[in-house]
């Protein structure tokens, strides 16, 4: 995913601007706060094709969190 490309919401599908995580927040708080939504994203994503270090990176801009961050709760779950 390069930097120019589009990203959508995961929730309502709309194009996202950046900060792409801001659209999260205001418009899907309950989904914002819930840590839970890195798993289900992290496995669309990989599903998708995407290779681990973009879908982190992806999620982390949504997210507003650091990849560290994402992949510690990621290992915690035993997705990764």
């Amino acid at each position: 995913m390069t930097e120019n490309e589009t990203r959508f919401c995961p929730y309502c599908g709309v194009k996202l601007q950046r900060p792409y995580w801001a659209h999260i927040q205001k418009e899907h708080p309950e989904k914002y706060t819930q840590k839970e939504t890195w798993v289900k994203l992290f496995e669309d994503y990989t599903k998708l094709g995407m290779d681990e270090d973009i879908s982190l990176t992806v999620i982390s801009e949504l997210f507003n969190a650091t990849k560290e961050e994402i992949k510690s709760f990621l290992k915690s779950r035993k997705v990764l």
